[in-house]
């Protein structure tokens, strides 16, 4: 719904269980696996990156991550094209009624807002299963565009998504 004012909140331990109950959740388990891993990483985020919950309307119903990606881990998944100092970005919608209603690209918007302010970042990436169609639909409404498909090593044919920060 348009009416949903979205934010982002600093994700903080005592929102584990919150992330741990969405990571489960049939509509978001069945694009992320290893739920521990990515519990574990909001926990304990690389020294390049950073979480926060999603608000729509001051109730909390999703979780974004991004961290600055290293020339080592791009060019171990085969991203040579991708500049090193690029963020990864990962977004997910934890409360099923509140998933396509607008919010993704809105809490992506708000969160390109904050990357901007660092002009080291080149380029945001965003990565999806190319059969995740209304994810790849909220993040060209967020103004990402594709790039190309790839197959990350566990994740299946993916689509690499991206949006340049540059001025050129």
């Amino acid at each position: 719904m348009a009416s949903d004012v979205v934010t982002l909140l600093p994700f903080t331990e005592g929102d584990a269980a919150l992330l741990e109950r969405w990571l489960s959740a049939p509509h978001v388990a069945q694009w992320y696996r290893e739920p521990q891993e990515h519990l574990d990483w909001a926990l304990s985020p690389p020294v390049e990156g950073e979480r926060a919950l999603i608000a729509a309307s001051g109730v909390s119903v999703g979780y974004l991550r991004w961290q600055v990606v290293s020339r080592e881990i791009l060019d171990s998944v085969g991203l040579e094209e991708i500049p090193a100092n690029s963020v990864d970005i990962d977004i997910l919608i934890g409360e099923s009624s509140y998933v396509e209603r607008g919010i993704r690209p809105q809490a992506l918007q708000l969160l390109i807002e904050r990357l901007r302010e660092d002009a080291s970042h080149p380029l945001l990436g965003l990565t999806t299963s190319v059969h995740n169609h209304a994810a790849q639909r909220a993040y060209r409404k967020a103004g990402f565009r594709d790039l190309r498909e790839y197959d990350p090593p566990g994740y299946g044919r993916c689509l690499l998504m991206v949006m340049s920060l540059s001025n050129d």
